[in-house]
């Protein structure tokens, strides 16, 4: 009776330390564009050299995300997401105190290292620690809080810099990084994997799976990497320039053109919410993800065909973000069922890679169209990625079948 009581209290602090520090990934890679304004009259800098501090930050971060996942599953989760949060956090408070420009780049670089760990270290963790029966949940919650830091970001670094200043603002939310940091290495033995949950896991281990860099390169892998960069090329696109298409397509207000955005912003964590309340009680992943993504290729290219009010819109941008959201529990569980037991790690960190490969890049492509006066592409080269990464994922699924 006494273990059936421990595993669950044991599998909440899991949950709730893993989701607190992806909270704090994703809400310190928002934390600084709310603030370009204070930096660029402290330091005398252009829009460009704090979009470098960006660049360092996110690029960085993502692209050695791979290499992170072979330390992962080397040297084991816990130490190596305790490290990474640790140097996210202290870049991050550091920043309070910068006084010259260049410094602040070095900490973005710091900062960007430190926020590589999380999804190759958390989703070890929640694979070889939590039930079978509440993986998709826990994933879910997962992602959920991860979206949340991102809409949290800016409104919560506005109001402490109106406050106080923007130093004390990143002083505030380094201080309250450095107590997660703790908790988490006082609660850390929690988070060390007990590889038996993943025995039940759909992978076949009456056959000889590929591991290591075999695995990698894959079919059902790189389908899956390609999944993440059409995935990113649309989130990257939308997130960055859905107000201004809006805004030069149909002339819409400045606040109908933020509103949509919102919606967009807040569907996707909802969408997450929502299809992680199913998965764990349907083994139908590809099913839900195919109507989670044809749920955003329809609604995202709706504006680019039709002129319409103000709520109209924010209601299908939200519809967009809800479908975006909704594919990525399934999304994780598809990838999960196919990662042979020691190799979560390495798997995970790897097709992330591609997210930052296609959100890297699309909004240098969607700022062109913009440029150049096609506005409408914005939404339907979105529509079009988001079918593209449709087919990738369920290609990859039935590669998987195949290993």
């Amino acid at each position: 009776m006494d273990v059936v009581i421990e595993k669950p209290v044991r599998e909440g602090w899991i949950i709730s330390l893993i989701s607190a520090g992806h909270f704090l990934s994703h809400f310190y890679y928002m934390a600084l564009p709310p603030m370009f304004l204070f930096l660029k009259a402290e330091f005398n800098v252009s829009y460009v050299e704090l979009g470098l501090a960006m660049t360092a930050y996110g690029f960085l971060g993502g692209f050695i995300q791979a290499p992170v996942g072979f330390l992962v599953d080397h040297l084991g989760p816990r130490k190596v997401l305790l490290a990474g949060l640790g140097l996210n956090v202290v870049a991050i408070f550091l920043i309070g105190f910068v006084d010259v420009y260049w410094v602040l780049v070095a900490l973005a670089v710091f900062a960007g290292l430190g926020n590589s760990v999380f999804h190759p270290a958390d989703y070890a963790i929640l694979s070889g620690s939590i039930d079978d029966s509440r993986i998709g949940r826990a994933f879910s919650t997962h992602t959920f809080f991860g979206f949340l830091g991102t809409a949290c970001a800016p409104p919560v670094m506005l109001a402490l810099a109106a406050l106080s200043s923007w130093r004390m603002a990143f002083v505030i939310i380094g201080s309250v990084g450095i107590v997660v940091w703790l908790i988490m290495a006082v609660r850390g033995h929690v988070l060390d994997a007990e590889p038996t949950s993943q025995k039940s896991a759909t992978v076949d281990t009456t056959k000889a799976q590929p591991v290591g860099m075999k695995l990698l390169f894959s079919p059902s892998v790189l389908l899956f990497l390609c999944f993440f960069i059409a995935y990113g090329v649309a989130s990257g696109g939308l997130g960055a320039f859905t107000a201004s298409a809006l805004i030069n397509l149909h002339g819409l207000s400045l606040y109908w053109a933020n509103m949509a955005l919102t919606g967009l912003l807040f569907g996707v964590a909802g969408g997450v919410f929502i299809a992680g309340m199913i998965v764990d009680r349907s083994n139908r992943h590809g099913v839900l993800a195919s109507c989670a993504l044809v749920l955003s290729v329809l609604s995202v290219a709706l504006p680019a065909l039709f002129e319409m009010p103000g709520i109209a819109f924010v209601t299908i941008m939200t519809c967009v973000g809800l479908g975006m959201g909704a594919v990525l529990p399934p999304r994780d569980l598809m990838i999960r069922a196919m990662t042979p037991p020691g190799e979560m790690g390495k798997v995970f960190g790897f097709v992330f890679v591609g997210f930052s490969i296609g959100g890297a890049g699309a909004p240098l492509l969607f700022g062109w169209l913009l440029d150049n006066g096609e506005p409408a592409l914005v939404f339907t080269i979105s529509a079009v990625a988001l079918s593209l990464a449709l087919l990738s994922l369920l290609t990859a699924q039935r590669a998987a079948r195949n290993l």
